[in-house]
């Protein structure tokens, strides 16, 4: 039986983008996608950083899905996006529900990741250059099919 994986995007069509392309790289190595937290072993929250409202909706998220965690439900939450980039150094520290916290350059290795928190304890802390960050690939489209997101450019517009 394959590994369930959810993928939250929030914040910006860049992160829509990003998000997208994680799921095309799980899908690839064989990970069931399912669009439901409660349906999935391992969810993936892609966060934004910088807007304080949508700071406050990633940390609200990661903390309701670490209620289904604590209730079986699912077994890991991995963060990455912006929120986890900029504050790497506190992320896990703060937010004990998260059992990986990885940077927008490690977004090539997100398999991996699922794989190594589906299977181990220890809590994953990868932030690569950002530079990796492939701005380019397949993707799983999660808008409807007469519509999509074209990246256009890379990082935040907001810095409020």
């Amino acid at each position: 039986m394959n590994n369930k994986v959810a993928v939250i995007s929030l914040g910006c069509a860049k992160n829509q983008v990003d998000a997208e392309m994680l799921l095309f790289t799980l899908k690839q190595r064989g990970f069931e996608l399912v669009g439901e937290a409660e349906n999935a072993d391992a969810v993936i929250v892609n966060t934004c950083g910088f807007i304080d409202s949508a700071k406050q909706e990633s940390i609200d998220e990661i903390i309701e899905l670490g209620t289904l965690k604590r209730e079986g439900k699912i077994k890991a939450i991995i963060v990455t996006g912006c929120l986890a980039e900029r504050y790497q150094d506190e992320i896990t520290k703060q937010l004990y529900e998260i059992d990986a916290a990885v940077g927008i350059g490690a977004n090539l290795q997100i398999a991996d990741i699922v794989e190594s928190v589906l299977s181990d304890s220890d809590k994953i802390e990868i932030f690569p250059d950002k530079l990796s960050l492939p701005l380019e690939g397949g993707r799983v489209q999660s808008t409807p099919f007469y519509t999509a997101y074209l990246k256009i450019a890379e990082g935040c517009d907001n810095k409020k």
